[in-house]
């Protein structure tokens, strides 16, 4: 169904500045970008890839051979892409009441056709939105994008990247909830949800205003949709938070003492980061691994940085190469909140079919079938899986466990 853009009207009798300005949306860093995926590309469906392992045995000499009695094995990573689709129809039947129609073509029969216009609004808001939520979808799955992004509401499973490594038992994991949780004791139902954490909680020192909490265990009533990542907007003690939530419309009581708090900022983000690494295999970081974190978590370690050296004396002014213990620091775009990681390219699969294919959309006018409408339409395909052999090589700190 064809929409019209909403074209304020003429109330101002002055003269049309003809620069138009979209929203800023991240132009998202990704697994292939920052070389943190083995990218298979031209997939139409599925692709299988081998992975292979034995071992050696070190046996007492002799004249005659004797083989060893290990057996190779070949593992099979099965990748599959997922299509899914964005499709826009925009007419243009209002637009005489906005300062724009001065840019209409001569001839009433133009007064529907302003490619510029839409141009700009597929550029501009529909080309950025559509590459920042397939980015999204490769890491988080189906849930989860901001809403001023879009939504995802393809019907097709898709499992994205984290999602994968929390669910593998085998992958490493260094659970927040051994290192860093609060227990929520009651929650006060409003569009800001007021928190109330158990004594000796500590708020004050541990919480920062503006951080991302990661809530997880939360029961009663309608109080499991509790359990997501939410600012906090406000620290009233050491046991009273205010949350981006709006419970005021959530059914039943909250169980008392289920919900856990947990997160990583720079109050604790340094000792995190210690364990991650103590935890990441050797051989791992010595064949370059990176770790990977978002854009706020490099944030709270250059603020634990900054409140060291401050505390020695030092006040400083410019970033700290993003690096810890000799180990590389890389930010991925669309990360879930409070997650480190840690792997070799080898370790992730990545499958698309055009790389251009997340940015590319296809802007049509209908005049000539008689509709005086513009369609866009973009189409996309991707996929990512994780090693089946060398899960335990993957290190990842989570809030999940």
């Amino acid at each position: 169904m064809a929409a019209n853009p909403n074209f304020p009207s003429s109330t101002f009798a002055g003269t049309h500045f003809a620069e138009l300005f979209g929203p800023e949306v991240l132009d998202p860093s990704g697994l292939g970008d920052m070389g943190l995926a083995t990218v298979v590309d031209k997939m139409k469906f599925k692709s299988t890839i081998n992975e292979v392992d034995d071992t050696v045995v070190f046996q007492t000499p002799s004249a005659t051979f004797s083989s060893q009695s290990t057996q190779a094995s070949t593992t099979e990573v099965n990748l599959e892409v997922v299509p899914f689709e964005f499709h826009k129809e925009i007419e243009l039947s209002t637009i005489y009441s906005s300062w724009l129609s001065e840019n209409l073509a001569p001839g009433s029969m133009n007064d529907y056709s302003y490619d510029e216009l839409v141009n700009i609004y597929l550029q501009k808001v529909y080309q950025p939105k559509w590459k920042q939520g397939a980015s999204h979808l490769i890491l988080n799955g189906k849930t989860g994008l901001a809403a001023d992004i879009g939504v995802i509401s393809f019907s097709a499973a898709y499992t994205g990247l984290f999602p994968l490594l929390n669910a593998d038992n085998s992958v490493t994991k260094n659970g927040l909830s051994g290192q860093t949780q609060l227990t929520i004791a009651s929650v006060t139902k409003a569009a800001l949800a007021v928190v109330t954490l158990s004594s000796g909680s500590a708020a004050t020192s541990r919480l920062f205003v503006g951080s991302t909490v990661s809530i997880r265990l939360s029961a009663g009533g309608g109080f499991t949709a509790m359990n997501g990542d939410f600012e906090i907007m406000s620290i009233t003690s050491d046991t009273v938070i205010t949350i981006n939530l709006d419970t005021s419309g959530f059914a039943g009581a909250y169980t008392g003492d289920t919900a856990k708090v947990r997160y990583i900022n720079r109050s604790n983000i340094i000792n995190i980061l210690s364990n991650h690494i103590t935890r990441t295999k050797t051989v791992v970081r010595r064949a370059g691994a990176s770790i990977i974190l978002s854009q706020e978590l490099a944030d709270e370690w250059q603020f634990a940085i900054a409140a060291s050296k401050m505390g020695g004396g030092f006040a400083p002014v410019s970033a700290e190469t993003l690096s810890y213990v000799g180990d590389r620091m890389v930010i991925l775009d669309n990360m879930p909140a409070n997650t480190i990681g840690t792997w070799l390219r080898k370790h992730v699969f990545y499958g698309y079919d055009l790389s251009n294919d997340e940015t590319y959309l296809k802007m049509l006018w209908q005049g000539e079938r008689g509709d005086e409408t513009y369609r866009l339409r973009g189409r996309n395909k991707t996929g990512v899986a994780i090693t089946q052999a060398f899960q335990p090589e993957m290190m990842l700190t989570t809030p999940e466990a």
